[in-house]
């Protein structure tokens, strides 16, 4: 133990000189990169500072030019005031020496043009007093301004952008008495960069003090000239101008509203004008240089630390394994003390702390639980006669299969001798337990291989689901018991419910999904037809084929009992098919029986359009029959509709086309969207009988029918009203124009031998 102890205390030494020593390195290794990042930007700030007091004197020279010009100009014209044709020809001659201006005129401080270069001497001169870019200008020349730099603008006569220049033309007392305009190109400010070598997203800019650009290059690709030059910048770079006074030079850090990243500017103030000259480049460009110099620094850092962290290694070797060791068996201890040794699944210490996870969440979500307690049925039999080494040996096959039939986000767990319990999360209703006990009831009776021996048994269950029985794991746990007890006295394999009335659904479930496996091989399903009237004539214009199961024992079933079951087994498949093969058959018997050439309706399911082969279907069935698909009508919902859109407007539409028709069963059930149904070759919208049973007793009841025959007239469907069960309402129906109608005032459902003798004279 000392020897131990004293051999990880000169570990942990070297462990604390290694990270010593590590840290060393690595601190002088910040330390040297601090210095030479700020060494970086001081060099790349020097070089921007250097491009932009270069680029700022060129551009002041550049304006210097054209204020020296114009005032040559303004002296000019101010002698030749009262001869327009003077006046004109001075413009003239001065556009010709200055090629780069497109437009020079010359205008009274109201903004109307006395001459201009660009016009004929006495041709009709523009006003520009309503002008706000004239305007500007304006007021700076009147605030002593000699030439007036405007905001860059989009030129309607150049098409291009444009700079506006203004020189004021003074009279002998200094008053403004006349203002030249001329305008350049912002294209030819460009062309003092045009040579320069500019590292990558690098860019130089002239900026006026309320923030327009005056010129920049180069010009983004992701930008208009509009979002370039006809706005005001914001921004750091800017907001920094303007917070010290637009200084002479300067050099700062901040965020370019432009490129939407960090950048470096330098600023360089133009000697005679309120314009600043600005360079700017990402702060990436310097990484990129600053990490070429690096480099070789940082590859020498490293391998000190990788020698230093070899000799830790080689000196840790033995440690570390022996540490390795001491932590396999911690975490197999630990492993053991939650977990059940024979199966390795966990034990009711882990299954209570996960059941608590389990019920937090559901309490969260609203949704519901369970806790399935499993008992072997005759265990004791096998042990005693087989031996407990064959016993344990199917305990572990019994686990193995168990877990076959849950989800990964379920949880099995052995509680000691032959008892298992199973957590279910995340459960919507109780059918989704029931079916997996039938899962496991039907895994189970499988035999076992074991040892030589072909083993069979089975398993009692109860079932405690939360919140109805319970919140924690030991009343859950007490109830799932009582109720495997219940199991057990039923006769064993099979599993009962703490709450009755759950015991009495899942009978119910279990009883149905019997009989409709039973259905179809004993011909227990037969087809009732309800009348469908037309309303202006009388006229028996077809039927709606409705199923039912005639049970040899409990009688005749109503589909609202079993149709969910169908559908949530997809035994509806195989129903629905015999469905349309029956009404097609018996539709093509009313023809040969002399009964007028009816439309049978029949309801297609979701899951029939989803997974079945509903079109093979519907051929065979008409072909079977020698049906015409113009008497067959598919009765279809606004939610299978809006399923899956594509494939079943493909379906609708191959269907259509080959003259079977289709109507929108239920409407104003649920969200009902006329607009959607214009994309479906839909024929008759059927109205459901929740909102026909009161249109003769309730007037909202009746504006909302009215309203959707309307709607679904401008659509161009047919409408049928449902549930029409009095005189009164058949009426009102006939006065808003619904075309056709079902109930019980015209008809209830009836076999086909009594529809045929009521409706076959």
């Amino acid at each position: 133990m000392e020897a131990g102890q004293g051999q990880s205390r000169a570990i942990r030494t070297m462990r604390r000189g290694f990270a010593l020593a590590a840290g060393v390195l690595v601190a002088i290794g910040v330390v040297f990169s601090w210095l030479s990042w700020q060494a970086a930007k001081k060099h790349e700030a020097l070089y921007l500072s250097a491009t932009a007091e270069l680029s700022g004197k060129s551009l002041d020279s550049y304006f210097r030019h054209y204020e020296h010009a114009l005032h040559v100009l303004a002296r000019e014209l101010a002698g030749s005031a009262a001869d327009a044709e003077r006046m004109h020809a001075l413009l003239a001659d001065f556009r010709q020496a200055n090629p780069d201006l497109l437009f020079v005129n010359l205008l009274r401080p109201d903004g109307q043009t006395l001459a201009s270069a660009n016009d004929e001497a006495n041709a009709k001169l523009p006003y520009y007093g309503d002008s706000p870019s004239f305007l500007h200008g304006r007021e700076e020349l009147l605030k002593g301004e000699t030439l007036d730099i405007g905001r860059p603008t989009f030129g309607t006569l150049a098409q291009e952008w444009i700079l506006p220049l203004r020189f004021a033309v003074r009279g002998p007392d200094g008053q403004l008495v006349a203002i030249i305009a001329a305008t350049l190109p912002l294209a030819r400010q460009q062309s003092f960069w045009q040579d320069l070598q500019l590292p990558d997203n690098t860019a130089l800019g002239l900026i006026r003090d309320d923030g327009y650009i005056v010129s920049r290059f180069p010009t983004p690709r992701t930008m208009s000239y509009e979002e370039i030059y006809g706005t005001p910048r914001t921004g750091q770079g800017y907001d920094y101008l303007k917070a010290h006074g637009f200084p002479e030079r300067a050099v700062a850090e901040g965020y370019n509203s432009v490129a939407k990243a960090d950048y470096v500017f330098a600023f360089r103030r133009l000697p005679h004008y309120p314009l600043t000259m600005f360079v700017s480049t990402p702060i990436n460009n310097i990484v990129a240089a600053w990490w070429q110099q690096m480099q070789f620094a940082f590859a020498l850092l490293a391998a000190l630390l990788a020698g230093s962290y070899a000799i830790y290694r080689w000196a840790l070797q033995h440690q570390l394994a022996w540490e390795e060791e001491k932590a396999q068996s911690a975490a197999r201890f630990e492993f053991l003390a939650q977990h059940d040794p024979l199966t390795e699944l966990p034990n009711r210490l882990l299954v209570r702390d996960r059941l608590q996870h389990v019920l937090a969440r559901a309490s969260r979500t609203g949704s519901k639980a369970a806790l399935l307690f499993l008992d072997l049925d005759h265990f004791k039999t096998i042990n005693d006669s087989l031996g407990h080494p064959v016993g344990d040996l199917l305990l572990q096959a019994v686990a193995a299969r168990l877990e076959e039939c849950i989800r990964d986000t379920d949880m099995l767990s052995r509680l000691g001798g032959d008892e298992f319990v199973i957590i279910l999360s995340d459960l919507d209703r109780p059918g989704d337990i029931t079916v997996v006990a039938e899962k496991i009831l039907g895994r189970l009776l499988q035999s076992f291989a074991i040892d030589g021996n072909d083993l069979t048994t089975s398993l009692s269950i109860g079932i405690a689901v939360y919140p109805d029985d319970g919140a924690d794991f030991d009343t859950l746990l007490k109830k799932a018991d009582t109720a495997m007890y219940q199991a057990k006295a039923a006769g064993r394999n099979t599993y009962r419910f703490y709450t009755e009335q759950m015991n009495i659904d899942a009978d119910e479930h279990l009883r149905m999904r019997h009989w409709l496996r039973q259905g179809l091989e004993h011909g227990y399903f037969v087809l009732h037809y309800q009348p469908q009237f037309e309303l202006g004539s009388g006229r028996l214009v077809g039927a709606e084929a409705l199923i039912r199961l005639q049970h040899p024992e409990a009688g005749l079933v109503a589909p609202e009992r079993f149709i969910r079951i169908a559908e949530d087994s997809g035994q509806i498949i195989p129903i629905g098919a015999w469905v349309l093969h029956e009404a097609c058959r018996q539709a093509a018997a009313w023809q040969r029986a002399g009964l007028p050439d009816l439309v049978v309706a029949v309801n297609v399911a979701r899951v029939q359009l989803l997974r079945g082969d509903l079109e093979q279907c519907i051929e065979a069935a008409l072909a079977a029959a020698g049906l015409a698909p113009a008497c067959l009508e598919l009765e279809l919902t606004e939610s299978i509709l809006v399923a899956n859109t594509q494939n079943v407007l493909a379906s609708v539409q191959r269907l259509t086309a080959r003259g079977v028709k289709f109507a929108v069963d239920d409407f104003g059930a649920g969200h009902s969207n006329l607009a959607h149904l214009k994309h479906f070759a839909m024929g008759k919208l059927k109205i459901d009988q929740s909102l026909v049973r009161d249109v003769a007793s309730d007037a909202d009841s009746a504006a909302i029918v009215g309203a959707i025959i309307q709607m679904a007239h401008g659509l161009g469907l047919k409408t049928s009203a449902e549930g029409v069960e009095d005189a009164a309402t058949a009426a009102l129906l006939g006065q808003r124009q619904c075309d056709e109608a079902q109930g019980y005032h015209f008809g209830r459902p009836v076999p086909a031998e009594e529809f045929t003798q009521r409706y076959g004279q």
